[in-house]
């Protein structure tokens, strides 16, 4: 006749080598969404940055070449149009080209300057993570 046994046996516990492998398994988790949410933040303000590059590069060709084309052209018809002397048309349409040069330039630098250095999302993210893991291994050890 078989014994039976009104006790059952305990699951298996877990050793705390499993447990320490799993926590590792979890942070180089979180390590990897971290690099992956920073390429992602820089890679945004790169492009930042070359649309501000490309800004300052339009605004300052338009400015010249513009100044160039437009000045020779409409500086000797200004004086046959108003009678102005050569030289105030020459004038006049040089502040009109720089004035838009410098319209374009103030437009690029004010983009530039929204262009953050340091990946502030990835900061708070990991500031926060941080923060847990700090708040649950202060938990365990009570």
């Amino acid at each position: 006749m078989e014994r039976t046994s009104d006790q059952t046996t305990p699951p298996p516990r877990s050793s705390i080598m499993d447990l320490f492998n799993g926590i590792i398994q979890d942070l180089k988790s979180l390590m990897q969404q971290e690099a992956q949410l920073l390429r992602h933040e820089v890679k945004l303000e790169m492009s930042k940055v070359g649309r501000a590059v490309s800004g300052f590069g339009i605004g300052a060709a338009l400015a010249g070449v513009g100044g160039l084309f437009l000045l020779l052209m409409l500086v000797h018809g200004l004086p046959e149009w108003t009678g102005l002397p050569l030289w105030a048309s020459y004038g006049l349409i040089g502040l009109a080209l720089a004035a838009i040069g410098l319209i374009c330039i103030a437009k690029a630098r004010a983009l530039a300057g929204s262009v953050e250095a340091m990946p502030q999302r990835t900061i708070f993210s990991m500031k926060e993570n941080i923060q847990w893991i700090k708040e649950n291994m202060t938990l365990r050890k009570i």
